[in-house]
């Protein structure tokens, strides 16, 4: 069984300043004790957060998509447009009108299909898909409802897609992502190619890539040998998604907008997931997708940089275990 990435990462750091690492969780890595001298601090991996330097209000309120949206807006940070509605009624009576699956009906045929939905507690890009018409919303809300509660409607946007890290007011490093795509065999149908990614999908843990991603497509076409056909709704890395490209040197518009949405969400450290919508890809119109108050560190890894995710638990193990 793997070694979840954070307590690989917190055992590394903690060698390197001499702090005691314990894993309370059996072997698993999913709970564990880092203390020096008098000092001791909690993380793990999995639905704890593996920054004890972020607060439990700020790390909640950055897990509702919608909260922050709302955070963000009233500060005037560019965020994407949308609405808030439920899977299912169970607690309708709990919140106001204008929420149900009748009025994300009419609010997505209002803002015309297609539509981008996504949970509104999700994370590695789990159930975020376009929907293209009223029944694949009936069939996004039947699935959706066994595992969430809630989902966004937003507009479709075209844009590149960037990440900003920050740590305590600075931008340690800059990614852009690239879409899943299905690379052609020259003997496979876009069907079978899709069911063979989406089986490298579940082994992540997540929900596979709807058939819709072929639309316009037809799903017996044979992609020749080596050509690539980019799926659209998805670019996280556990959602078969990639990377463009990794840096230290962060764009300044996008670190901007970066610390200061996650400076106005309390958090010390945090990701922001952003698309630059200007026509010449010059950052100058960038808008906030969400922000992730437990951001991974993979992409560091498949990038060769160890050194950033050393620099940023070193820094955070010292802020919490200094005397």
């Amino acid at each position: 069984m793997p070694t979840p990435d954070a307590a690989r990462y917190a055992r590394d750091a903690a060698e390197i300043i001499g702090a005691r690492f314990e894993d309370l969780d059996d072997g698993q890595g999913y709970l564990f004790r880092v203390s020096r001298g008098r000092k001791t601090m909690l993380s793990g991996g999995g639905n704890v957060c593996a920054y004890p330097v972020n607060s439990a209000t700020a790390y909640t309120i950055s897990r509702d998509k919608a909260h922050t949206k709302a955070v963000l807006a009233a500060l005037d940070l560019p965020v994407i447009p949308g609405g808030l509605f439920f899977s299912h009624s169970r607690r309708a009576a709990l919140r106001s009108t204008g929420h149900e699956v009748h009025d994300a009906h009419r609010f997505a045929a209002d803002m015309g299909y297609p539509i981008f939905a996504k949970p509104n507690h999700g994370s590695r890009g789990a159930f975020a898909e376009v929907i293209h018409d009223p029944a694949g919303l009936d069939d996004y809300v039947s699935r959706i409802a066994t595992e969430f509660e809630s989902f966004l409607i937003e507009p479709v946007l075209e844009g590149r897609e960037h990440r900003i890290f920050v740590q305590d007011g600075r931008a340690v490093f800059h990614s852009s992502k690239a879409s899943p795509a299905l690379v052609g065999d020259g003997k496979a149908s876009l069907t079978e190619l899709l069911a063979r990614l989406n089986a490298h999908v579940a082994d992540e843990g997540v929900s596979p890539l709807p058939r819709s991603v072929l639309a316009g497509r037809n799903p017996g076409e044979i992609l020749p040998a080596g050509a690539r056909l980019s799926l659209p709704g998805r670019r996280n890395l556990s959602a078969a998604g990639g990377i463009d490209a990794v840096s230290d040197q962060s764009p300044p518009a996008l670190a901007s907008l970066a610390i200061r949405a996650v400076e106005a969400l309390g958090l010390r450290i945090g990701a922001v997931d952003m698309f630059d919508l200007s026509s010449a890809g010059d950052f100058s119109v960038p808008v906030v997708i969400e922000v992730n108050g437990n951001p991974g560190l993979r992409t560091l890894e498949l990038a060769g940089r160890s050194d950033l995710i050393r620099t940023i638990w070193v820094s955070m193990f010292n802020a919490c275990l200094d005397d």
